[in-house]
Parts: C-alpha cells; sequence; structure tokens
C-alpha cells in the first residue's frame, strides 16, 4: 500500500542538448498507451511495474533496466496497490538505432545508469556528466542495430507528419480530427488509419498526448492550476485534473509543488 506521497520531478540537462532526466518517486497508477519522441532509457529503483510493448506484457522489477523506442505505443502501470520508483534519461541518437528487446541485461550498464543520475541532480553541467552519458550511449548501441523506419509512401508520410506537427502547433486549442484530416488533405477515416499505422496511435490519443506534455510546461512557467487549466484549453479543472494525472502521474498540483521550487 502507498504509505509517501507520488512525486514526479522533470529536469532538462544543461549542456546536453536534448537530454532530460525524469524520477518517479512512490507511483501507483497506470499510463494509458502513450509514446516519446525521443528515446526513454530507464531503471526501475524499487518496486515493480508492468510495460504492455510491442504485443507483449513485461514485469519491470528492481535494478531492470529498459529501452523504449521513439515513436513506439506503449504502456505501464503499477501492480495492485503497490508503489514503485523510476528513472529515466531521455534522449535523441545521431542516427536511428532498433532495439529488439525492452529489458537490457547488462549489470556495467545498470551501474552508469545509476550514477549518471546521482550526478544529474547536483551537477547538471558537469564535464563528468557529460563524459558519462556518452559512455552510456556507446554501451546502449552494442544492443541495437542500425535500420530506418519503413514508410507508408512517402506522399502520405509527408503529408501525415504536416498534420502531427499542425496538432504538435494547436494543442492548446481545441480541434476536431475533421480539422487534421484537412491539414493532412485525407478524408477522416483514411487519415485516421495512415496516422494510426505511422504512430500506433489515433489522432485524438496524440492530441491528448501533446496537450499533457504542454501543461507541463505551462505549469512550471504560470506556477498556476488555474491559469494552466484555461490556457490548455480546459473549462473544468476537474477534468483537466483527472487527465493529468491519467497522463503524467500525478495531479497538476503535486507536480507544481515538486518542479517550481524557487520564487
Amino acid at each position: 500500500m502507498k504509505n509517501e506521497q507520488e512525486k514526479i520531478i522533470h529536469f532538462e540537462l544543461d549542456h546536453l542538448n536534448g537530454v532530460s532526466v525524469t524520477h518517479g518517486y512512490h507511483i501507483s497508477n497506470a499510463f494509458p498507451v502513450h509514446f516519446h519522441s525521443s528515446y526513454n532509457l530507464g531503471i526501475i529503483e524499487q518496486g515493480e511495474r508492468v510495460s504492455a510493448y510491442r504485443g507483449g506484457t513485461t514485469v519491470l522489477r528492481e535494478n531492470d533496466l529498459f529501452i523504449i523506442q521513439p515513436f513506439e505505443p506503449h504502456s505501464c502501470r503499477s501492480i495492485g496497490d503497490s508503489v514503485h520508483c523510476y528513472k529515466i534519461i531521455s534522449f535523441n541518437l545521431d542516427t536511428y538505432c532498433y532495439f529488439p528487446e525492452l529489458k537490457i541485461d547488462c549489470p556495467q550498464l545498470v551501474d552508469s545508469v545509476k550514477k549518471f543520475h546521482v550526478l544529474a541532480e547536483y551537477e547538471k553541467s558537469s564535464e563528468k556528466l557529460i563524459c558519462l552519458f556518452n559512455e552510456i550511449v556507446g554501451q546502449l548501441k552494442s544492443f541495437s542495430f542500425a535500420g530506418s523506419r519503413t514508410i507508408i509512401n512517402e506522399d502520405i508520410s509527408l503529408r501525415i507528419q504536416l498534420a502531427k506537427h499542425f496538432i504538435e502547433d494547436n494543442c492548446s486549442r481545441n480541434i476536431q480530427v475533421q480539422e487534421m484530416a484537412d491539414i493532412a488533405c485525407l478524408s477522416e477515416f483514411h487519415f485516421e488509419r495512415f496516422f494510426h499505422k505511422c504512430y500506433g496511435l489515433s489522432p485524438y490519443a496524440y492530441y491528448l498526448v501533446c496537450k499533457m506534455r504542454k501543461s507541463q510546461k505551462l505549469l512550471t512557467m504560470q506556477r498556476s492550476v488555474i491559469d494552466t487549466t484555461y490556457d490548455i484549453g480546459f473549462f473544468d479543472q476537474s477534468h483537466f485534473t483527472r487527465l493529468f494525472k491519467k497522463y503524467v502521474g500525478v495531479t497538476p498540483g503535486r507536480y507544481l509543488r515538486d518542479n517550481c521550487t524557487g520564487t
């Protein structure tokens, strides 16, 4: 059972462009199907979590290391009422690498990732942290093979990408699937079909993911749950709170308190 408050801390690393860190403490939640635009290298520090990925279900336990591919749909949840703690490094690579397995069995890499998270909390811009990150990437690539993602059709793919960018740029307001389909110059039926084939999620599900990501940034900038509720396109704070908790793992108020410690 939970005996400590859930907490999610997220921060960017100063001299590692595009690299961010997320620390989740005492999490007891089910995250719906979603995806990330970057590689996510995670480690379970305490407890267990269940991950659904590529049609299979995996129980991740303490000290298990896992890698989530960019744009690959997945979901995860706690087991019953139990809690778990995790730490994740989000980053991009200069070349596309495919990781065939969710779990990575490498004690040396586990040790490197643990050291990285300790350093990241206190030395966000140190040369030692940069060197350690490069070492982790080098180790990680030995578990992958290079390749390129297949596309449906170059013309269709470009249209879907245009709609995807439109969703990202306009997620603060209420947009309908038909409006997204119009950007791609496709019928709503074909747009939903091709979008799901490209990204593994429906356009509306992706729209909600983008909305919640943007709300995280707005919360830390504005430091107001009420202002963020309206600026992200909600008229009901309770509805916003429920969705935020579902996608992020904690309530907006808790996220705000944990990630805005300064004045």
